[in-house]
């Protein structure tokens, strides 16, 4: 007779899962709780933009709240937005974070394969996930209150 274990009888109900590469960053001990699930909502694209909202009805414009300039969906909102790259550019000099292609994921490998201690690499990481929950509380702010905080704002709050 096999013994029996609870482990295998929930991997074999659960199956596979995906690997995904951010895991560490999001569930990062140096994470505000808040400022983890933000992220862990960026990190998937199930943040509530304006371009999800107009799809299902909810909204009548795609237009970026911060910026005005493009569609809000997640690949603009962090960091192609001029005003989220102003951010980001104030975090990664303040951090030392170089060679940077803009994008949440590209941010985060360009971390990931930097030659640095693992404590380092969990203050940048918390750093980038501080600043997604910034943006995004930024967006809200533009939208309910009309006004967007001044990229020295948003730094100042992080830091």
């Amino acid at each position: 007779m096999a013994q029996y274990s609870v482990k295998q009888v929930y991997n074999k109900l659960v199956g596979d899962k995906p690997h995904v590469q951010w895991d560490k960053v999001v569930w990062n001990r140096l994470n505000v709780p808040k400022h983890r699930f933000i992220c862990w909502l960026a990190m998937q694209d199930r943040l509530q933009t304006t371009a999800k909202l107009a799809k299902i009805g909810v909204s009548t414009s795609t237009d970026c709240l911060i910026c005005k300039q493009a569609a809000e969906i997640h690949e603009h909102l962090f960091f192609s937005c001029q005003y989220s790259q102003m951010c980001f550019q104030d975090l990664a000099a303040w951090l030392n974070i170089r060679n940077v292609n803009t994008g949440l994921h590209n941010v985060i490998n360009t971390i990931k394969r930097g030659k640095h201690s693992k404590f380092r690499n969990q203050v940048c990481y918390a750093g980038v996930t501080a600043l997604v929950y910034l943006i995004w509380k930024s967006r809200n702010q533009s939208f309910w209150e009309g006004s967007v905080p001044t990229v020295d704002s948003v730094m100042s709050n992080l830091k």
